[in-house]
């Protein structure tokens, strides 16, 4: 039959208790506090960091192909209408000089002769 030692309660040895609670550190080394708030300073930085190029590899995928999607519908709509395949994607009209010099092309302009003083 084994032996069993229950090392709970009084049947701890009091020397052997002091020696535990002697050796055992009250307080921590000079400097500790610093060193933890700079590693929990770098470690949120990091993971801020690391959090928001995540979430840049996640939605760039997406808005590419959106961008991508745009781009051809908007040529599609203007492939006959537009001098050029960029000009279709952009949906830009056609500029000639009567446009560029027609009242309608002005800024603000609702087609009505200016007043003579």
């Amino acid at each position: 039959m084994t032996q069993q030692h229950d090392f709970h309660g009084d049947e701890i040895d009091p020397r052997l208790a002091r020696r535990i609670a002697d050796a055992a550190p009250d307080r921590f080394g000079a400097g500790f506090t610093s060193r933890v708030m700079q590693r929990v300073e770098r470690e949120r930085s990091t993971s801020l960091s690391a959090a928001l190029e995540k979430q840049f590899l996640r939605v760039i995928p997406i808005l590419a192909a959106a961008s991508l999607i745009l781009a051809a519908y908007n040529w599609w709509g203007a492939r006959n209408s537009s001098a050029s395949a960029i000009d279709a994607m952009l949906r830009l009209p056609q500029a000639t000089v009567a446009s560029a010099y027609s009242t309608d092309a002005l800024f603000g302009s609702a087609g009505q002769p200016m007043e003579q003083p």
